[in-house]
């Protein structure tokens, strides 16, 4: 039989293991939860100016895992402001996260025929960093980097043995580079080109 003081012990030792329980749990929550990989950046300069681009969405190379996305899977379009001047090079770069898979960048230029698009795919481990022009007659007016997931949903309609799959971009970074109080001289929409 337990003794009125043995019992009060006993209480204050179980409410004492069950307050360190509470402490350590939620310490580990902090940790964990402080501890999450950053978001990968892109890096894009011109003249003195770099701008380092986080993605509007980030997901894993599974599509089992994304950040920046809603309940709903919506995310928010990130665009970053970057003015490259007429006749400015471009220098950019990505890091090693988008550059061990496939990824593609798309720039947008302002010509006196229109706007024209162009479109590189670069394969796993082969580009790191690419260079752009803005001339007088060719001015670069924004980026897109995509990088494309090992995820691959068969498209609609097709059997099972088809090669015909949607691939799925698992990241993508935007960055407008209109030079200050530029005008775009002709909107038409001009075929797409690759790089």
């Amino acid at each position: 039989m337990m003794q009125p003081g043995d019992k009060k012990a006993l209480a204050i030792i179980g409410a004492v293991v069950v307050a360190a329980l509470v402490i350590i749990a939620g310490a580990t929550t902090l940790l964990v939860r402080g501890h999450e990989k950053p978001l990968p950046t892109i890096s894009f300069q011109a003249g003195d100016h770099l701008t380092r681009a986080e993605p509007s969405y980030w997901c894993s190379v599974k599509m089992d895992d994304c950040r920046l996305v809603d309940r709903n899977g919506k995310f928010k379009l990130r665009t970053y402001d970057h003015p490259v001047a007429i006749g400015e090079r471009v220098t950019l770069s990505v890091p090693k996260e988008i550059s061990d898979g496939p990824w593609t960048l798309i720039a947008e230029y302002a010509t006196p025929r229109g706007i024209a698009r162009v479109m590189w795919l670069h394969l796993p481990g082969t580009t790191f960093t690419q260079i752009l022009h803005s001339e007088p007659d060719r001015v670069l007016m924004g980026v897109e980097v995509s990088s494309i997931s090992a995820y691959r949903e068969k498209t609609p309609g097709q059997d099972n043995d088809s090669l015909d799959v949607d691939l799925s971009i698992r990241g993508t970074f935007s960055i407008r580079t209109l030079p200050v109080d530029f005008r775009i001289p002709n909107t038409a929409t001009l075929p797409d080109q690759r790089g």
